[in-house]
């Protein structure tokens, strides 16, 4: 798997601490050596402000696009600061995150933190599957349901133990 860089909370809240900065660093990613029509691969947009993000025409062709298309930012209307906080809440807690925590952190409705979570998990899955398990891989078990009357729990149990392994 691809080793990323891991920012503190701090660090986080720093680098995008405005919209313009999670749209910057959108623009960056999407396009790292400056706007590249996806219609016609010209290099030269216009830039039209919006409420909300900006938008590029492209200066030959007319074709319009965001750094939001294509992406799972598509089409919502919740702010980016918001969507990045959320990747970074989800990202930093091996236990998973529960649409009630960012309904709560996020102050947004429980609706829109559940589509949030679903689309970040597809996204992180997809990335995922790019990359092939190899060298020592190391598994953990786990025994399934409660102890007998008066039995032990965990490896003292008397239960079958289960493990999984996928290829």
């Amino acid at each position: 798997m691809a080793k990323q860089n891991s920012l503190t909370l701090i660090q986080f809240q720093k680098q995008f601490s405005t919209e313009e900065a999670c749209h910057e660093h959108l623009f960056n990613m999407k396009w790292p050596n400056g706007f590249v029509c996806p219609n016609c691969q010209h290099t030269a947009a216009y830039k039209i402000q919006t409420r909300r993000l900006p938008l590029y025409e492209c200066r030959n062709c007319g074709h319009q696009t965001t750094v939001c298309v294509g992406t799972i930012f598509e089409k919502t209307h919740t702010s980016l600061r918001k969507w990045f906080n959320a990747i970074y809440l989800v990202s930093h807690d091996k236990r998973g995150v529960s649409a009630s925590l960012l309904t709560r952190e996020l102050e947004i409705s429980y609706p829109t933190a559940w589509l949030m979570l679903h689309k970040i998990r597809k996204a992180m899955g997809d990335r995922d599957s790019f990359y092939m398990l190899s060298g020592y891989v190391e598994l953990d078990d786990m025994y399934i349901g409660s102890p007998t009357e008066g039995g032990k729990r965990g490896r003292g149990t008397d239960k079958n133990q289960v493990l999984v392994g996928l290829l």
